[in-house]
């Protein structure tokens, strides 16, 4: 089979992944393709008899639709929400430079965070590339989902493990630097003897770059070790296996496109109503109509008679409501808290600020254990102890619900010395009180005490030596002599 032959997977989910490429481009994108907008039989019967001369009935169809942006919407809500979030990282100290430059293009660990948040919340599944670069430094490389095109798992060892990855890139035209047309070309790895090989290949098969093995490597640019793994991790929204997760966001993106083939029929009656068909009857031969409108006369000679057919538009209500319903679907699936009518409760909202933090909350989990599990091959490869790499997020995305009443409360408790100064400030940062024991919280108390004691001798002494330091006498000793 070719280079270029597809997974069954990745067939079977294509078509989803170019409704969502189309839902965030926005109306231009979802109205440049027509599979988005069927044609009414009406005029499919029109371009039969004249295909270009009645191909304006369609496009005044699909001109007059309005396509909703509630998925880029919903998508922007999600990641200001995500923007929030600070990623703990920890990496041995070869690996430093990892934080601020780990992407193919320069950007670190941050932005790759939330490039790969970004894409799992779109599209569901985020193919990461850990390489190393020329001078032996890592870096991790993102391909849009579309272009994972094939994926094989295998047994190794008794375990499950990716055996082959097949990636599109795309590569800038050298003949002509002016233009943007790019080539395709192919890069697989895969497995071979239990080492993983990375080549180049091009549409025809002609091999761009040379088939090779990756792994460590000596001064003399030879093998030492070769990986016994691909560095190929499909981050998911739900988890990191090879198999295709859900898209969080694409029943958003249905109801989206309902909405809009709907708002074709829903605006084309709208502008039948409002412009009448005039009709004429009975003229002489000799009686030309040639101008309309309200500043013209018609003479209809002694036979003619005239009038117009109005469209009714009976079922224009039911097509608002329908558009409605597609709304009101989009709000329950989406990410995005919008108003369906100004008069949802604190309680619904609540809800389904519940629903998406819940469906981030499993998406921030998945995309930290794909960089985490990415810089620990990166460590391996390099010569690092992967032990000594972390990458954790704590996905906490709602804003701390803070009681004044209770607040109040805690400080008097404070002052009383029954709780310490460490819960009341969690409880002002994070709106909960901390769970842990009674003796916990009275050996914390007691801490805090003996520090404060001893600041309030160093305060009374005046100077800058403590307490009992050998040559100077004990804060307040004058006064009791």
């Amino acid at each position: 089979m070719p280079v270029q032959s597809t997974s069954p997977d990745y067939d079977d989910h294509l078509p989803e992944w170019l409704m969502m490429d189309d839902a965030l481009e926005g109306e231009c994108a979802i109205k440049r393709n027509d599979r988005n907008l069927p044609k009414p039989s009406g005029m499919v019967e029109a371009e039969k008899l004249d295909g270009q001369g009645n191909a304006y009935l369609y496009a005044n169809y699909r001109d007059r639709a309005q396509y909703e942006h509630w998925v880029r919407d919903a998508l922007r809500s999600m990641m200001g929400l995500v923007s929030r979030l600070i990623p703990e990282i920890k990496l041995p100290s070869g690996m430093q430079d990892l934080e601020e430059n780990a992407t193919a293009d320069g950007f670190g660990l941050n932005q790759l965070f939330f490039r790969m948040v970004r894409q799992a919340v779109s599209h569901g599944r985020v193919p990461l590339v850990v390489n190393v670069d020329d001078s032996g430094e890592p870096y991790f490389s993102t391909y849009a989902t579309r272009n994972a095109i094939n994926w094989k798992v295998g047994s190794m060892g008794g375990r499950q493990d990716l055996t082959l990855s097949v990636f599109v890139e795309f590569r800038d035209n050298q003949e002509d630097e002016y233009d943007h047309d790019c080539k395709r070309v192919y890069r697989v790895f895969k497995l071979l003897d239990g080492v993983c090989h990375t080549a180049v290949l091009g549409e025809d098969g002609a091999v761009v770059e040379e088939l090779r093995p990756l792994g460590t490597v000596n001064n003399d640019n030879r093998l030492v070790r070769g990986l016994e793994y691909l560095p190929v991790i499909y981050c998911g929204s739900t988890d990191n296996s090879p198999g295709v997760d859900e898209v969080p966001l694409l029943t958003m993106a249905r109801a989206a496109l309902k909405s809009y083939q709907l708002s074709a029929d829903y605006f084309t009656a709208l502008h039948q109503t409002s412009h009448p068909q005039p009709w004429v009857s009975g003229l002489d031969d000799q009686v030309e109509l040639s101008v309309t409108g309200p500043s013209a006369a018609w003479d209809l000679g002694r036979n003619g008679s005239c009038g117009y057919l109005e469209f009714q538009g009976a079922g224009i209500e039911a097509v608002r409501q329908a558009m409605d319903d597609q709304k009101n679907a989009a709000l329950e699936a989406g990410a995005k808290v919008m108003d369906a009518s100004g008069t949802e409760s604190g309680e619904a909202r609540k809800t389904r600020q519940n629903d998406q933090h819940a469906t981030l909350h499993s998406i921030v989990i998945t995309v930290a254990a794909a960089i985490e599990q990415g810089l620990r091959y990166a460590a391996e490869w390099t010569g690092y102890n992967p032990d000594d790499v972390t990458f954790t997020v704590k996905p906490e995305f709602i804003i701390p619900d803070v009681d004044a009443q209770v607040l109040a409360e805690l400080q008097k408790a404070v002052a009383a010395g029954g709780i310490s100064w460490d819960t009341y400030w969690q409880y002002l940062t994070t709106g909960k009180l901390p769970e842990r024991a009674y003796d916990e919280e009275a050996t914390l108390v007691g801490d805090e005490a003996d520090a404060g004691r001893g600041l309030n001798l160093d305060k009374d002494d005046g100077s800058d030596t403590p307490a009992g330091q050998p040559g100077q006498p004990a804060a307040g000793a004058d006064d009791a002599a």
